[in-house]
């Protein structure tokens, strides 16, 4: 019997990257790296139009198939394989415009308010061992409040942003939120830099 109409379509995935979806979910690296040929110049394209530029692009496109690799097992086919792959990348330029955002912020309010003396060297050593301080504080913290001041405090997530992340409600997020503060401010007090 003659084929028809419907066997040829029927014989071709209706998304091509889904058989390399499916081979990565098994654990094929080499379905991964097919993949990279084929979807990184189009990622890399797509992050750098949205951030302006194409050296951090690279980097969130390369973030974004180690995602793919991490989670491999949890990817179920739902709608196409390329969106999913968009939506990775979507998700990342938005925490890095976030992260941007922040640091515009920061130095913005120190361009407003420069220090009343120039700073000397015991300045820029508080400076660094403040950074210290604050790094050690914020790692030592447990796992879940330092999740939530990552997202909340560093990265400008609101608190019912981070409970949408973390699946927690948004209380919980306040409440840690006001601990990890407290737990840090008290470090860096404790520390005594900049007293003076």
């Amino acid at each position: 019997m003659p084929p028809t109409d419907e066997d040829p379509a029927a014989a071709v995935p209706a998304d091509p990257l889904e058989p390399l979806m499916a081979a990565i979910r098994r654990g094929s690296e080499s379905a991964l790296a097919r993949l990279m040929d084929l979807c990184w110049p189009e990622l890399v394209r797509y992050a750098a139009r949205q951030l302006g530029e194409v050296e951090p692009a690279r980097d969130l496109a390369q973030e974004a198939f180690i995602q793919i690799w991490e989670r491999r097992r949890a990817w179920k086919p739902r709608g196409s394989a390329r969106a999913y792959l968009y939506r990775i990348v979507r998700n990342l330029v938005i925490d890095e415009k976030r992260k941007l955002a922040v640091r515009r912020r920061w130095v913005a309010h120190h361009e407003l308010s420069p220090p009343a003396h120039p700073s000397t060297p015991a300045d820029e050593l508080d400076a660094a061992i403040l950074g210290e301080v604050f790094e050690t504080a914020v790692a030592s913290l447990p796992d879940r409040r330092r999740e939530v001041f990552e997202l909340v405090f560093m990265r400008g997530l609101s608190h019912g942003e981070a409970a949408g992340v973390m699946g927690i409600s948004a209380q919980t997020v306040a409440n840690q939120m006001s601990s990890a503060l407290r737990a840090v401010r008290k470090a860096v007090a404790d520390a005594g830099v900049m007293d003076g």
